[in-house]
């Protein structure tokens, strides 16, 4: 019985630590997503001022 509970702890543990890198992962995706939004949104900007000063002429 000693052997299954000693199983049991190592499983939960990786599971406990699969969690965790998981969760890490999640967080390091978003903040990825959200410098690649911002980028975007800059540079959207500097097309759109770009654009303006030509269709002018």
């Amino acid at each position: 019985m000693d052997k299954d509970q000693e199983v049991w702890e190592r499983l939960f543990h990786e599971l406990a630590v699969i969690r965790s890198e998981l969760k890490a992962f999640k967080l390091e995706t978003r903040a990825e997503l959200y410098q690649i939004k911002s980028e975007l949104k800059e540079w959207q900007q500097r097309e759109e001022q770009r654009r303006l000063p030509n269709e002018g002429e």
